[in-house]
């Protein structure tokens, strides 16, 4: 009969046995836990297994023991509950005491035997290993659980319905929500709502196999918080399949700031840090582009080379944070005196240079030099300082005057020096005959 039984099967049908043998010890000995008879508290019977376990030489040195002398004091109270009232529990946690003094995690279970006398059968099994992974799952999973506290990056978990399942703090942080809030939210709530139908067209497509390379890629979006605001993202998206289900694993990234260093950096590297106007390398390429829409579709354009006539006195007499001020100042009237489609540009220390499009006739840039010359001649105010300024301004059209840019800007440059020469404070064209040296004293 032993040999048509296995495994569990066979373990059960044992200890079914000697409970109904009460006394066919050489069953208990074929099973692998700690089986041991008690009398009332004390031990009549122990297998080989239940003496390695408690580090026993020999049945002797257990028979007549009570029990609870091998359980760890703090445990003890369970024995004086009663040994029926154990038997009537499944599995009892406890600890117990090897000879030595090793202490180890075990399972208990007590049943009692057949009969009117107070006899039961202990099985002990021991569990430390059990035990032991279980801890270092925990200790696992709080390490897990600390990395992800502190990363800086948000990290978001997501279902394959577009249901967060789970969001770190600094995600949370990140998007404004408070604790725990993000969780059952969909995934798209977390963008601006013109860019939702697409996420869920891209998500789709992956699921069905549209989009295969979408998941590991970082690309750059942007992110709705609670509060409404807009910011700039950085996201990348990986997947975990669990059997058939998938998770979907989203580590985001706040570049707010980068964006805008990077948008700093591209403005100093375009744009005058005083005045804020284009530098010379931004007006280059504007004009080029100018050059290239005029080639195309006709007409004129013209360049104004603006320099102003008495500013190295203010610098002089009232210091360089005044002419800073004066510069500043410039900048605003030239501005307003060409439209938005135009361009003012500083090219030196009081150099300006402005581009006009899409003129008929070169009279028209006349009309801007007059403007510029007249609202720089209205004194500048700079703590009370009333400064006196004024401007020579020298006009070149293309493609009457040239057919570069540097051909164009050259001649600009030749009128704005003709004026310098005529007394200052006025304009003039650079071309001969009937739009020759107009200066306006």
């Amino acid at each position: 009969m032993l040999k048509s039984l296995g495994g569990k099967e066979l373990k059960t049908s044992l200890v079914t046995q000697a409970m109904a043998t009460s006394v066919d010890h050489e069953l208990l000995e074929l099973v692998s836990p700690l089986v041991c008879l008690l009398h009332g508290a004390n031990i009549t019977f122990i297998n080989q297994a239940g003496l390695r376990m408690l580090g026993l030489g020999a049945v002797p040195d257990a028979i007549g023991l009570p029990f609870d002398s091998f359980v760890v004091e703090d445990y003890r109270v369970l024995m004086e509950a009663g040994w029926d009232l154990l038997a009537a529990e499944d599995f009892v946690p406890l600890k117990l005491t090897r000879r030595g003094g090793a202490r180890f995690d075990a399972e208990l279970r007590v049943r009692k035997l057949p009969g009117d006398g107070d006899d039961f059968l202990v099985e002990v099994r021991d569990i430390s290993k059990f035990v032991k992974s279980a801890e270092a799952l925990r200790e696992r999973e709080a390490r897990l659980t600390g990395v992800l506290r502190s990363v800086a990056e948000g990290i978001v978990t997501i279902g394959e319905t577009g249901l967060i399942e789970s969001a770190n703090p600094a995600a949370e942080r990140m998007f404004g929500y408070a604790a725990g809030r993000m969780v059952g939210r969909d995934f798209s709530e977390l963008m601006p709502e013109d860019l939702r139908d697409h996420h869920k067209e891209l998500v789709q497509g992956y699921l069905t196999g549209q989009f295969p390379n979408l998941m590991g890629r970082t690309v750059e979006g942007q992110g709705l918080r609670q509060d409404g605001s807009v910011f700039a993202t950085e996201i990348s998206v990986s997947e975990l399949r669990h059997g058939r289900n998938r998770l979907f694993t989203a580590i985001l990234r706040d570049i707010s700031e980068r964006k805008e260093n990077e948008a700093r950096i591209r403005r100093l590297a375009h744009h005058d840090h005083l005045t804020g106007l284009p530098n010379r390398n931004l007006l280059n390429d504007r004009m080029n582009h100018a050059l290239a829409r005029v080639k195309r579709h006709g007409g004129r354009m013209a360049v104004l080379f603006v320099d102003l006539d008495r500013f190295k006195p203010v610098n002089d007499t009232l210091g360089h944070e005044a002419g800073d001020q004066v510069l500043k100042e410039v900048a605003s009237r030239l501005i307003s005196c060409v439209r938005s489609s135009d361009t003012v540009a500083r090219v030196g220390g009081d150099e300006f240079v402005v581009v006009t499009e899409e003129i008929m006739r070169p009279s028209e840039a006349g009309m801007v030099a007059r403007k510029i010359v007249e609202t720089l001649s209205r004194p500048i105010e700079v703590d009370g300082h009333a400064c006196s300024v004024g401007a020579s301004v020298g006009i070149a059209v293309f493609p009457d005057d040239g057919y570069t840019m540097e051909e164009v800007s050259k001649a600009a440059d030749t009128a704005m020096y003709r004026v310098k020469h005529s007394g200052r404070n006025g304009y003039c064209f650079y071309a001969a005959g009937e739009n020759s040296a107009k200066a306006d004293d």
